[in-house]
This record gives structure tokens, C-alpha cells and sequence, in this order.
């Protein structure tokens, strides 16, 4: 349980840190709303619970599989509707994870320069 707090503590950091660059809020912003569409689209479209299409959509958008039989979708339109939710998620939370990634390296590397001497050694294993 510490460890999963901890690693939400560094998550929320790194988010904290790549909303400063340019076009972080965008995407952060495109990855919210497509969830919700998607879960609204589910509920919607398949008479689920808000749960439930919020897991559906998810799950969809992250590659996963999904365990619980009870939540396929049916009719042509839903599936046209998936496959271009698919392509155009997937694209965006990519991206998304891709500005937390830097973001976070670039953390840790402010945090190994400041514990650095002032005009001193370099890192083990540099030039």
C-alpha cells in the first residue's frame, strides 16, 4: 500500500511538472474527454451502468482484455463508433504518457543537479 501511494506521489508530480510545457494541458484535456465520451457512449448506447462504461471505455482505449463476459457490444453502429474511438485513443493516450515520461526524467534530472557541488564532480561513469 506505501508503494502504490509513493508511486502515486511521483505520478502526480510528474503531471504537476509537464502541465507547465506547451500543449500538456491539451492533451490532458483531449485524454479527459475522450473517457468521457466513451463511458457516455457505452452507458448509453448499451444500457450499462456508468461503471461499466467507464470500464468498457478504458479498457478499450488501454489494449487490455476484458474478463467479464456481460460487456460486449452489439449493433453495427457501436463498432464503427469503437473502431474509430480505438484509433483515435490510442493516438492520444500515447502521447499523453509520452509527456509524463519526459516530464518525469526531466524531475529527476533537476533533482540530481541540485544535489551536485556547485562547480564540481560530474556523474560516476561520465567524461
Amino acid at each position: 500500500m506505501l508503494s502504490a501511494g509513493l508511486m502515486l506521489r511521483r505520478l502526480w508530480a510528474a503531471i504537476r511538472f509537464a502541465a507547465k510545457e506547451e500543449g500538456f494541458v491539451r492533451v490532458f484535456g483531449a485524454a479527459v474527454i475522450l473517457v468521457i465520451l466513451g463511458t457516455v457512449t457505452y452507458s448509453t448506447s448499451q444500457g450499462w451502468n456508468v461503471a461499466d462504461g467507464f470500464y468498457f471505455a478504458v479498457c478499450t482505449l488501454t489494449t487490455s482484455s476484458i474478463s467479464d463476459p456481460h460487456l460486449t457490444i452489439t449493433g453495427e453502429p457501436i463498432k464503427l463508433f469503437t473502431a474509430f474511438y480505438v484509433l483515435t485513443g490510442i493516438g492520444i493516450l500515447v502521447e499523453l504518457a509520452r509527456q509524463i515520461g519526459v516530464a518525469f526524467i526531466a524531475m529527476r534530472e533537476e533533482r540530481v543537479a541540485k544535489h551536485r557541488k556547485p562547480g564540481g564532480d560530474s556523474a560516476p561513469g561520465g567524461d
